[in-house]
């Protein structure tokens, strides 16, 4: 009984495949499709018995492991450097105020920041902008260096700079 069922569905369905298709266009250039010729200027149009052709599937998928490991080599790499100051800059700032900007090859991803290290000592808290004013900060030469942190991890540093700050001073 099932067997019969399912092959008259199966007969039912190819029938409709192969059926012919009528089309008109009525006063207002709407179109029209049916399977019956309802329509006096209905044309005939027969569809090929051709089967839809679905692209071919590998027999081989990566394993999990494979594709997580495909995945981190089409992410571009992550890094980062200090565009300004330039490397053994002077900075001429009476109040000390020392302007940084970062430059992030790569987009951060949730949870990553950005460090800025003063002396190989973090300066303020991480954060997601690439720029940094620091003020007050005592005359003399200094060290400035950018980290990416991850789940308190770095995961990419820019190269350590040397900048020198000149305050005036009062004779």
């Amino acid at each position: 009984m099932k067997v019969a069922l399912v092959l008259s569905t199966l007969l039912a369905s190819t029938t409709t495949i192969a059926a012919d298709v009528y089309v008109w266009e009525d006063d207002n250039h709407v179109i029209h499709f049916s399977d019956t010729p309802g329509h006096p200027n209905a044309k005939k149009i027969t569809l090929a018995d051709d089967p839809i052709a679905l692209p071919e599937l590998s027999s081989k998928t990566p394993a999990p492991a494979e594709r997580l490991k495909q995945d981190k080599e089409k992410q571009p790499s992550l890094s980062i450097d200090i565009r300004t100051p330039t490397h053994d800059a002077t900075i001429r700032s009476n109040p000390g105020i020392i302007r940084v900007e970062g430059e992030l090859q790569g987009r951060l991803k949730v949870g990553q920041t950005i460090q800025l290290l003063l002396n190989h000592r973090p300066y303020g808290a991480p954060q997601v902008p690439t720029s940094w004013s620091m003020t007050n900060i005592d005359r003399g030469t200094h060290t400035l260096t950018l980290q990416i942190i991850e789940n308190g991890k770095i995961i990419a540093s820019s190269n350590t700079i040397t900048v020198h700050l000149h305050r005036a001073s009062v004779q």
